[in-house]
């Protein structure tokens, strides 16, 4: 029965993440129609949507809030890459996507397949999380090298890498409730974005 539910669950949260993709394209087409001065307000309403749904734990989103995030994930993404497009070309912003792809696969692959239950690594990964962003925000402010800013975005690969892991696990050892399936889908989606973004400014300060 429990690896029935597992599989169910697994099928309903990759059917949520694909959805997530959908709203993700319609919101890269309205990206490139939309002047910055509405982006940057929706940017920040992203952000803001973001830092509630995972740092504010006593607060939950309800279903539909959580689905407004990969729209404007969406926005912020179109302007994130036109600015990657510029800085190292589209050929190298299409062959980092294609291999993040592999790279997603690959990682669930590994945490649907581990039979170790590695659920007790969360309160580690978030706390890693927590100290990257804080380092990240600290240094908008205060002028770094480029190998020390390579470094960091490396650090945010593997961060997100072993989150993947993790998020597969606690689906193959059933931790996921039915009621958090659509927060789980948000979790894989944003770890491939972030994988994603990351692997762009490896990339981009490597050339450097």
């Amino acid at each position: 029965m429990g690896h029935y539910a597992r599989n169910h669950n697994l099928k309903l949260i990759l059917q949520h993440f694909a959805v997530m993709w959908v709203l993700t394209v319609v919101g890269v087409v309205f990206g490139m129609w939309l002047p910055s001065t509405i982006v940057i307000p929706l940017s920040f309403i992203c952000i803001m949507l973001l830092f509630v749904a995972f740092f504010m734990r006593g607060v939950r989103l309800s279903n539909f809030i959580l689905y407004l995030i990969p729209p404007l994930m969406g926005v912020m993404l179109f302007w994130i890459t036109q600015f990657f497009i510029e800085w190292i070309g589209a050929d190298l912003v299409l062959t980092v996507f294609i291999c993040t792809i592999i790279i997603f696969i690959g990682l669930a692959g590994i945490g649907l397949k581990l039979e170790r239950d590695i659920s007790d690594w969360g309160s580690v990964l978030f706390a890693a999380l927590f100290v990257l962003i804080v380092f990240s925000i600290v240094f908008i402010f205060f002028p770094v090298s480029n190998t020390f800013l390579l470094v960091l975005a490396g650090l945010f690969v593997l961060v997100f890498a072993v989150y993947t892991v993790f998020d597969f696990n606690m689906i193959r050892h059933n931790h996921v409730k039915e009621a958090d399936v659509v927060w789980m889908a948000l979790n894989l989606y944003l770890n491939f974005i972030n994988l994603f973004t990351n692997l762009l400014e490896v990339v981009a300060r490597y050339r450097e």
